[in-house]
């Protein structure tokens, strides 16, 4: 059994922000000095973090167990033998890279020593191997001289409020600039986000300048760790274009250090809604499903009356999330909205009756935006909390009408989700398969069931004023199935099961079907006869094969994937590697026939996870 060693490393630039330390190395070793296992093991970081030496690095390269990169996160996971489950290790990272990484090579790429560790191994629910999770993040004091010793690499980090509220500013642009004898020295801008917050990265290249740069620079020295040279820094404020009050000079903060962490406020400003429009966009968020594209033809061998599918050559079913745009308000009055259907005469045919309104009973759990606040909390500073609507709950009226929060907290959603459509309100049905024989068509128990073809739009107005409705997004004709097929026949005559499912996939074994006194064990010798039949409007690839020693195998006569709404027979012919294999060249053993029916079905997010059917026997010696 392996063991898993789990960790994650971060990099402090302020006492409440740290930055992950992706696209380093992690360096696993065991100890190094084995005399001091346990009072290394037990030391505070801050007292066994140094710097490798080369000496020390050399030294112990034949302790090394493994490496590990870091990933965008931070994580990083290691996987070991069993053999060290009662050793410790020692955590050493190699430091090629930091985050946002400055044009100019680095100086050198240090080795740098954390600490020991004894993991104390634990099995958890859901976990298959013994694991230990170790997380640390390097105090700002060494990894901000790290940074700037090896990277050049200097930053600011941020927050904009207003003053005596303590609500977040967004969409501010702040310009760091370096106050300086001669022209003053723009440093870098950034704008707040949604909960205030700002970085801005830079080096000592952009505040060396001097009126003759680039030619003459004043040049400074970062090499020694106790470099405290910086900029004298003040901050300049764009909002929506123009310049609003900011700092000078004056309030400059002299000589700062290689991480600057400041809080700013700005008093009376009001802040006006987005400009972006309310709108509806796309289908899901796999980016595939616009609402201006067309539904594709489909093709000639399905039923006429199944083809066309999605954009993206896909029905949708179940839940589908309707991406777009909210704003607050519509022509400065509180805005509202809401989504109707109608139902059209195939993908590219006439509307069959009127729009129809997207009530709440229509609807599954959708979160339209988020509550942003800041807290006192310096561990937690920022406060979200989700807004949802669904088919239960506040949000929705008795006439399906939306209304967005006009909270000063409340962010609506931008090129996200606005709404979750239940499709299956829509077309929804139940078929009966009970009866059917495997090989044969369903059309002996049922008609195919067709895709049905449906356009969606969005409706804004303002809060109760049926005269300033208008459009907002209405979508081609889209391709939908919801039809749930029961009673579909399971595991042949082995052990014969029913089950519901969204399309219909099931297999017998001719030479079982009532053999062995009713027990489904008669064995199988030098021939294989499999009845299969699989159906759905959406059918993709279609599989048949025999797994068992040898195997796989292939048994021939399954129509092309996509080609057809149903296909149905007898598969005879085993294949592998182009060629023949008879049944009796196989080896005494057990065997299994699996079936594997591909619905290109899609809920925006993921395509279904297809249908399949499975059925064992015994292949025996001749008699």
């Amino acid at each position: 059994m392996k063991l898993i060693l789990q960790g994650n490393l971060s990099g402090q630039l302020c006492e409440a922000y740290a930055e992950p330390l992706t696209g380093n190395k992690v360096l696993l070793y065991l100890p190094f000095e084995k005399e001091r296992v346990v009072e290394n093991a037990v030391a505070s970081t801050k007292d066994t973090f140094r710097m490798v030496t080369e000496r020390e690095r050399i030294a112990k390269e034949s302790l090394l167990v493994t490496t590990a990169d870091i990933d965008v996160n931070g994580n990083f996971s290691v996987e070991l033998d069993e053999k060290y489950k009662d050793t410790a290790f020692d955590i050493d990272f190699i430091c090629g890279t930091v985050p946002r990484m400055p044009p100019k090579p680095p100086k050198a790429t240090p080795q740098f020593h954390l600490t020991t560790i004894y993991p104390q191994w634990r099995m958890s629910r859901g976990q298959e191997q013994p694991f230990y999770q170790w997380h640390y993040s390097i105090p700002s004091r060494w990894w901000c001289n790290i940074r700037v010793r090896y990277f050049d690499a200097w930053v600011i980090i941020g927050h904009m409020h207003i003053c005596g509220t303590q609500t977040p500013i967004p969409g501010v642009q702040v310009t760091a600039m370096d106050a300086d004898f001669f022209t003053d020295d723009n440093l870098g801008s950034a704008t707040t986000d949604a909960t205030g917050f700002f970085r801005i990265d830079y080096t000592s290249a952009d505040f060396k300048k001097t009126f003759l740069s680039p030619w003459i620079n004043i040049e400074t020295d970062p090499g020694a760790l106790t470099f405290l040279s910086g900029p004298d820094v003040y901050f300049t404020y764009t909002y929506n274009g123009v310049p609003i009050q900011g700092e000078t000079a004056a309030n400059r903060r002299n000589n700062v250090g290689h991480c600057l962490c400041v809080n700013l406020c700005l008093k009376d400003i009001v802040i006006p809604d987005p400009v972006i429009t309310a709108s509806f966009t796309r289908i899901g968020n796999n980016g595939k499903h616009f609402i201006n594209e067309t539904v594709a033809a489909g093709n000639p061998n399905v039923i006429a009356a199944a083809t066309g599918k999605t954009p993206a050559g896909q029905a949708f079913y179940s839940c589908i999330k309707l991406i777009g745009n909210l704003a607050k308000t519509m022509g400065g009055v509180a805005m509202e909205y809401s989504f109707d259907t109608v139902e059209t005469a195939g993908p590219g045919g006439a509307p069959m009756g009127a729009w129809k309104k997207v009530l709440q009973a229509d609807m599954c759990a959708a979160e339209i935006g988020q509550f942003i606040r800041l807290t006192a909390d310096p561990v937690n500073p920022v406060a979200i909390t989700p807004y949802t609507i669904g088919s239960t709950g506040p949000g929705v009226d008795a006439g399906g009408w939306i209304k967005v929060p006009q909270d000063a907290d409340f962010w609506p959603n931008q090129n996200a989700e606005v709404l979750s459509l239940n499709t299956a309100k829509l077309n929804g049905a139940v078929v009966s398969m009970a009866g059917l024989v495997q090989g044969q068509s369903t059309t002996t128990k049922a008609p195919l069931q067709p895709n049905r073809f449906f356009k969606i739009r969005m409706r804004k107005r303002q809060v109760g004023n049926p005269a300033s409705e208008a459009d907002a997004g209405v979508s081609n004709p889209i391709a939908m199935f919801n039809t749930v097929y029961a009673d579909v026949p399971k595991f042949g005559s082995w052990m014969p099961q029913t089950d519901s499912e969204m399309g219909v996939a099931c297999i017998d074994i001719q030479e079982m079907i009532g053999g062995g006194g009713g027990t489904g064990c008669t064995p199988i010798t030098d021939a294989i006869h499999v009845n299969y039949t699989a159906a759905n409007p959406n059918l993709g690839a279609v599989t048949l094969e025999l797994i068992g020693p040898g195997g796989p195998y292939t048994l021939e006569h399954i129509a092309p994937a996509g080609s057809v709404a149903e296909t149905f027979g007898t598969a005879v012919q085993l294949v592998k590697g182009g060629a023949v294999v008879p049944v009796s060249s196989l080896l005494n053993c057990a065997y299994t026939v699996r079936l594997g029916a591909e619905l290109k079905l899609t809920n925006g997010e993921d395509q279904h996870g297809g249908i399949g059917d499975w059925m064992s026997f015994c292949k025996t010696a001749m008699p």
